[in-house]
């Protein structure tokens, strides 16, 4: 027996290989869980309670591929939780060691989903003045893994007194800026900065999409 998982905009869909049977469900219906090493997939049909989509061992799941149970459940709960709707935040204290690093270095903000995409809606910063300004490259930049610098920017840095901002949302048209399943990251723009010994506190507001 084997089983496909597919990840559509609000639904699951289900792929009985072994028996030809294809079943959409409701995401927000539906519970992923793992008893005994086998992966459960449970769905509420609102009379009956929660029942059993499939409980199988995860090599018996062709898609998405995974090499443990716990990876799995993982992705589906990922999958389960990806329709978009909702915003969610993230907040981190870059030190000035950090942010002296940080082209090359990239800090995650939020861990990649696999199968789907984050979006960023908007962002702010807050640079905690210490005594010395950043200098050389002085724009913050939030993106994904692969492209660092892609979703949001400010050219913030080179403040010499504590300042707040928001991020402007990068806009270059032909260019793709989401990048299924990689973490969102900030970093600084062209190069690491040199000088500079005050942290700053980034806030992101994202959600998590799949397009279909």
């Amino acid at each position: 027996m084997s089983y496909q998982v597919i990840n559509t905009a609000n639904d699951l869909l289900v792929y009985d290989v072994a028996n030809d049977n294809v079943n959409y469900y409701d995401k927000s219906k539906l519970t992923v869980s793992v008893s005994r090493g086998l992966v459960r997939l449970l769905f509420n049909n609102d009379t009956e309670g929660f029942q059993n989509v499939f409980s199988t061992r995860y090599t018996d799941v062709t898609a998405p591929s995974s090499t443990s149970a716990y990876d799995l459940a993982t992705q589906i709960y990922g999958y389960i939780n990806s329709s978009g709707g909702s915003l969610n935040s993230a907040q981190i204290v870059l030190t000035s060691g950090q942010i002296l690093a940080l082209n090359s270095t990239p800090i995650t903000l939020v861990t990649g989903i696999t199968g789907v995409e984050i979006q960023v809606v908007s962002a702010a910063m807050h640079l905690k003045w210490n005594s010395v300004a950043y200098a050389t490259n002085t724009t913050l930049a939030i993106g994904t893994t692969s492209d660092p610098d892609g979703q949001a920017q400010l050219n913030c840095l080179a403040a010499t007194s504590e300042i707040m901002g928001t991020f402007g949302l990068v806009t270059t048209g032909t260019s793709a800026n989401m990048h299924t399943g990689e973490n969102l990251v900030v970093s600084v723009a062209s190069g690491n900065p040199v000088n500079g010994n005050s942290q700053v506190v980034i806030d992101v507001m994202y959600r998590i999409t799949d397009m279909p």
